[in-house]
């Protein structure tokens, strides 16, 4: 944390308007003249650090969110950039986000697509695991907490309640948002990753429906309800929802640890089966689906999530059909591109080379030899196919992280070529010296 005088913070940052306000604190747009940006600030409440009652546990719940700052590092995640204190500000200084939050969107009147809000959830919950890699886990999510940007893509914040799963020091218990928090909290149970799976799936409930999954009238009849496993059916709610959809949230927001899902893959892979897939006329359009369809690919092994959604949003996604070429022995090469469905055939003056299948690449020298960028086969789609093209010069200009990916994926695909190269070699050698019978 960087404790600089308040004069200082004034000179850096130009504060524009008040963006809202809570229970600990303020936040602000400001414009960071330093790194040339927009940015959010948030202001803690002093008085309540100090305050003599509840003082240690606001202390606490600030140092959560400071101790994070410059530690996240996800799409779907709000960055911290830096945390700072003098004697008149506690801040921190964060990624500023355009779109507002959920919370607009769980009105009966102002529900999302269903798809967009299966898209979302499918999203936290990658950032949400991402965020039990580092161990963490949120503790308060709920609308209020996912902000959306310009283009409709969400981002969680608010890490004040979070839980450090490898702390020995003592975290603050009561936290959350009852609606949101599971049953077997009120029995005194040691925070899981379920109780954000819990705290996810109702809030799928509620953006899909624009109501909460129980009707209590009264805090004590909420918190029955949940020990006893009483929800209204999303389906009296909301008709028309497929089968696997109702079966996602209900197992989500399930009483019993045992059933509900136990991991965030679990609850993605269920998540995966009502995503947009392929149709006749167009390729896939949900990033989540792109996003599972990558995940399980052995060329993208060596991906992190957060490069995995880099690569996403770097591809451009392809359709061929049977006998269409993707790209002509002899053409400049601009590009890579890994084959998500279909196959290819590779050949070189009209002679067969190689056939390709889902999950290998080809072109990767127009990326590894700037210089002479030249196609040297012909390769075209044998099957209905579908690849994603990653031009070179965007994979340059990528994040460091994402071109050392790249770099690593690159290099085992041509160790394997080279191995197989080496092993036609001797068996070709092995033939030519074997003594006629």
């Amino acid at each position: 944390m960087n404790a600089a005088p308040a004069s200082t913070f004034r000179q850096r940052f130009e504060l524009r308007q008040e963006l809202g306000r809570g229970g600990m604190g303020e936040v602000h747009l400001a414009y960071d003249q330093f790194a040339q940006r927009e940015v959010a600030v948030k202001f803690a409440n002093l008085k309540l650090l100090d305050d003599p009652e509840h003082g240690a546990r606001h202390q606490r719940l600030w140092l959560n969110e400071t101790r994070l700052a410059g530690k996240l590092h996800h799409p779907y995640i709000v960055e911290v950039h830096e945390a700072g204190l003098s004697d008149d500000l506690a801040y921190l200084v964060m990624e500023y986000v355009t779109g507002g939050t959920l919370q607009t969107r769980v009105r009966p009147d102002r529900l999302l697509p269903v798809e967009s809000v299966t898209e979302i959830i499918y999203k936290v919950c990658s950032a949400l695991e991402y965020a039990s890699t580092q161990g963490l886990l949120h503790r308060d999510i709920k609308p209020a907490n996912i902000l959306l940007t310009s283009e409709q893509e969400p981002k969680v914040t608010d890490f004040g309640a979070c839980y450090w799963l490898a702390s020995d020091v003592t975290q603050v218990a009561d936290v959350g948002t009852l609606p949101f928090i599971p049953p077997e909290h009120f029995k005194q149970a040691t925070p899981t990753v379920q109780s954000d799976i819990y705290a996810v799936g109702v809030m799928m409930y509620q953006l899909l429906t624009g109501t909460y999954p129980y009707e209590a009238s009264s805090q004590e009849s909420l918190i029955y309800q949940k020990l006893q496993g009483l929800f209204t059916p999303i389906e009296q709610r909301r008709t028309g929802l497929a089968a696997e959809l109702r079966f996602t949230v209900h197992r989500a927001i399930h009483k019993n640890r045992e059933v509900r899902y136990t991991n965030w893959r679990a609850f993605r892979a269920d998540l995966e089966h009502v995503l947009p897939g392929l149709t006749e006329t167009q390729a896939l359009v949900s990033d989540g689906t792109r996003f599972a369809e990558l995940k399980g690919m052995p060329f993208f092994s060596g991906f992190g999530d957060t490069e995995l959604w880099a690569a996403v949003r770097f591809g451009q996604w392809l359709r061929y059909a049977p006998g269409a070429p993707v790209c002509r022995e002899g053409d400049p090469g601009r590009s890579v591109f890994v084959i998500v469905q279909g196959g290819v055939q590779v050949t070189r003056d009209g002679r067969v080379l190689n056939r390709l299948g889902p999950g290998e690449c080809f072109g990767e020298l127009a990326y590894l030899d700037e210089m002479h960028g030249v196609r040297t086969a012909t390769v075209t789609a044998d099957a209905p196919s579908v690849a994603v093209e990653f031009e070179a010069a965007a994979l340059r200009a990528a994040p460091a992280s994402l071109q050392a990916a790249f770099a690593r994926a690159f290099m085992r695909v041509m160790v394997g070529r080279l191995k197989q190269a080496d092993e036609r070699y001797l068996g070709q050698t092995k033939e030519n010296h074997t003594p006629p019978p």
